[in-house]
């Protein structure tokens, strides 16, 4: 039997060999907790799952687990799963926990009864240069109160944004299994498919102060290989589990809705500047007929334009209100243009 308190920490792995060790380290040095770390290997096609079965063979309290694969939100359903604890963590294997962050979180929910806990993060580049910190005022909220006026919790940006990342997140397993709460198959986004999903029976959320999480960013470089081909799919399928869930709490929420639909924005011009990558070998024509296909079918022209939308982002939006596909597309080129030189300026001054 595990502890009433027991933290079953899953780690999605997928070509991490070169990190996941000392990512797991940062959780098996944790002090004054009860915990297990569920590694679950996606496929990959380094030699993570030999050091998975390695770090499984040097402590009992780990479990490694190899799956064909699927992506990191089929690979956390995976280890739920197999999940013995009263409460389940999700760090990604690249990253760390800071000393006693596991004790916290026990702590908070043990004093709370919460069966969602929100915690504080920093994010590093790969200089080690802290590009984010993010705190939280202590405090607690019952859920449905928070679903009746998301606005600030919906987004990225947001004041105290629930949505987002599950590794500065813990969730009670309890919740998972009752409610049938799991990550969509998405290759991108399934963790705010999988947060959405659970805010839809979360009881009582507590937010605590403390930073107890280091995340390490994607440099631009990588940008181009990160997204899949399937991108502006993604961001569609993502918005369609929004309007199930966050949309439909609080129709009359106004402030949520506009969050929703400029992420929806924000996430499709991503999806539709990425058709200059290497992935897509598309004609002018079919990167035209790409972008009509996906800027009518999502429904983004129905939507306000915002006062607090970026010049650039205001005037893709009249040009697709418009139809006028062609200067669109010029436009999104000289930008992704440009954020390739500014991000070949940075690399330098770091270097």
């Amino acid at each position: 039997m595990s502890s009433p308190e027991m933290i079953s920490v899953v780690v999605p792995v997928y070509n991490m060999g070169d990190s996941l060790e000392k990512c797991v380290q940062s959780v098996l040095t944790q002090e004054d907790a009860a915990f297990e770390v569920i590694l679950v290997d996606d496929g990959s096609t380094d030699d993570s799952w030999e050091r998975c079965l390695r770090l499984q063979a040097q402590d009992n309290r780990v479990r490694a687990f190899h799956t064909e694969n699927r992506g990191s939100g089929p690979a956390r359903n995976h280890g739920i799963e197999q999940a013995t604890g009263r409460y389940v963590y999700f760090p990604d294997a690249d990253d760390e926990l800071a000393p006693m962050a596991l004790h916290r979180m026990a702590e908070a929910v043990r004093e709370s009864g919460a069966d969602l806990l929100v915690f504080g993060y920093q994010v590093l580049d790969d200089a080690g240069q802290v590009r984010r910190h993010k705190t939280y005022p202590a405090f607690v909220r019952d859920g449905e109160s928070i679903r009746q006026d998301y606005g600030d919790y919906a987004g990225l940006k947001t004041k105290y944004g629930i949505q987002g990342a599950p590794w500065n997140k813990m969730f009670d397993l309890e919740v998972i299994r009752e409610k049938g709460v799991e990550y969509p198959p998405l290759r991108r986004h399934q963790d705010e498919g999988f947060i959405a999903r659970y805010m839809c029976h979360a009881k009582r959320v507590q937010f605590i102060e403390d930073t107890l999480y280091t995340h390490y960013q994607n440099t631009y470089a990588l940008e181009w290989k990160k997204f899949p081909v399937d991108y502006a799919d993604i961001v569609r399928a993502l918005y369609a589990t929004r309007q199930e869930t966050i949309l439909a709490w609080n129709p009359k929420d106004l402030r949520t809705q506009q969050v929703i639909r400029e992420e929806l924005v924000d996430n499709l011009v991503k999806a539709l500047e990425l058709t200059f990558s290497p992935k897509h070998h598309m004609t002018g024509g079919e990167r035209r007929d790409f972008v009509k296909k996906h800027v009518e079918g999502s429904g983004i022209c129905d939507f306000e334009i915002y006062g607090d939308y970026s010049s650039y982002k205001k005037v893709l939006l009249h040009l697709f209100r418009r139809r006028l596909y062609r200067p669109a597309l010029a436009v999104m080129k000289l930008k992704t243009i440009a954020d390739r030189r500014g991000f070949d300026k940075m690399s330098k001054k770091y270097r």
